[in-house]
């Protein structure tokens, strides 16, 4: 029984279909590497919290000065504000403006994205963290985790409400190593060398869409590669107006390919 939990929770998928009708599945974040994210990011505030602490004492107490004393209760309110506004917004903050990544999650290669498969909004990020109010109680996330443990694809009660979901990064959590890195450009050659005009062509919905394609070759059978490489150079081929149509239409994954290695410096993780 507890070995079918792990795999369940193990192989769990979320499939999303573009608006240019490609499938995409993603490796949902499963309760441990999510826990293990959110250790990573608590461990941070609690160090952000204890530092903030002691330079305060050190300033407010450790000072001889009598404008300090006297200014000693305006000095906690302006501590305890501070406090407040990082340890609220830290998960919004990053989340939003880090392509829904805090620094646990982007240790722990995870990443929250929208239902559609697009890259989290300033609004979906601020609702999936102000539902964690409930999703913490009654104490230590418990609610959350239950929630997370038996839905089909580990959402807890913000990312139901938000809309979001969190998922695997290239689908594994550990990175390819600096070799592997090298041997992948070798096999398909070298980069595609494009203008500015065409990289600024290039979306983040493109580049989602081709990273994740890419990433996820090796899981996909030899037809289905096939067709959905067909269909997504097809796409890149209208909007680089890429004049080598028929040699791509030949090989569209050795194309895609290097495409990806070529954008890959302009659209790396993080960005």
């Amino acid at each position: 029984m507890n070995d079918w939990i792990q795999n369940n929770q193990a192989n769990r998928e979320a499939t999303v279909i573009t608006p240019e009708h490609v499938q995409l599945r993603f490796q949902t974040a499963g309760l441990g590497s999510r826990a293990a994210a959110q250790l990573i990011d608590t461990a941070i505030l609690l160090l952000v919290n204890i530092t903030l602490f002691i330079v305060f004492s050190i300033v407010v107490y450790g000072s001889d000065e009598q404008a300090w004393s006297d200014l000693e209760d305006f000095a906690i309110a302006i501590l305890l504000f501070v406090l407040f506004l990082i340890n609220a917004g830290y998960f919004f903050i990053l989340e939003a403006f880090w392509s829904g990544q805090t620094l646990g999650k982007r240790w722990m290669k995870l990443r929250v994205i929208r239902e559609n498969g697009q890259p989290i909004t300033f609004l979906s990020a601020a609702i999936r963290n102000l539902f964690r109010i409930i999703d913490v109680l009654p104490s230590g996330y418990f609610l959350g985790a239950m929630v997370s443990f038996f839905h089909p694809k580990d959402k807890r009660i913000g990312d139901l409400v938000a809309g979001t979901i969190v998922v695997a990064e290239g689908g594994q959590n550990v990175p390819p190593s600096r070799k592997q890195k090298a041997q992948q450009k070798e096999g398909v050659g070298a980069p595609l060398l494009l203008d500015d005009r065409q990289k600024q062509a290039i979306t983040r919905e493109d580049w989602q869409l081709l990273s994740t394609f890419v990433t996820r070759l090796d899981s996909l059978s030899s037809e289905k590669q096939k067709e959905l490489g067909t269909q997504i150079a097809e796409r890149f081929i209208e909007k680089l107006e890429w004049n080598e149509g028929e040699q791509v239409e030949a090989d569209p994954i050795v194309f895609l390919q290097r495409l990806y290695w070529e954008l890959r410096k302009e659209w790396q993780l993080g960005k």
